[in-house]
């Protein structure tokens, strides 16, 4: 699975960490990639670093890093 052929619903396993975690791309409303702030800089690494979306607890790492980072 890619990025340009994510899995429109159900479970994925996070490439950065290893869990399993629930992937609602198709519920964009309550999807975590865009619950949770991540810049479009940071967005853009995570795509060339990960084949595939991250879990929410990684998502939100990397958020809280960027922004420990800029400050």
């Amino acid at each position: 699975m890619t990025w340009d052929q994510p899995i429109t619903d159900g479970t994925k396993r996070c490439p950065r960490c290893g869990s399993d975690f629930e992937c609602k791309v198709d519920d964009l409303r309550n999807c975590d990639c865009v619950a949770i702030k991540v810049s479009l800089p940071v967005l853009k690494i995570l795509k060339d670093q990960y084949d595939d979306c991250l879990c929410p607890n990684c998502l939100l790492e990397v958020a809280d890093s960027a922004q420990s980072s800029a400050a």
